[in-house]
């Protein structure tokens, strides 16, 4: 199952991900890569994509705590500044059976200083 919640200093970068493996009918049911879109804002509602992800690197994947594949839509985490954080990240899968999936994930800017 994705994780819904990370915490994450600014320079940080990795792939992130919503799943499907709860809702999905079988495993011929996938996410469909091209109809499927990610959205993020900030704390303050603002559009925070281009700040918290790379888009350009949208991909499926596979949930590991099932057996499908492609039921997982994922994208790099990047940047970000903790004044703005929490931000959210918003995985809106479509699927081949035609179903619209929504997951969310939290992400926490938290710089550690000495």
């Amino acid at each position: 199952m994705a994780i819904t919640k990370t915490t994450k200093q600014g320079w940080e970068e990795y792939f992130i991900a919503g799943s499907i493996l709860n809702v999905q009918k079988d495993e011929t049911e996938a996410v469909v890569l091209g109809t499927s879109t990610i959205e993020a804002i900030d704390n303050e509602g603002n559009d925070a994509l281009a700040t918290i992800v790379d888009t350009a690197t949208k991909k499926l994947d596979d949930d590991p705590d099932g057996s499908y594949t492609n039921n997982m839509l994922g994208v790099k985490c990047k940047g970000g500044v903790e004044a703005s954080s929490p931000y959210i990240v918003t995985f809106k899968m479509v699927t081949t059976e035609g179903q619209k999936w929504e997951t969310e994930m939290k992400i926490v800017i938290k710089e550690i200083t000495s």
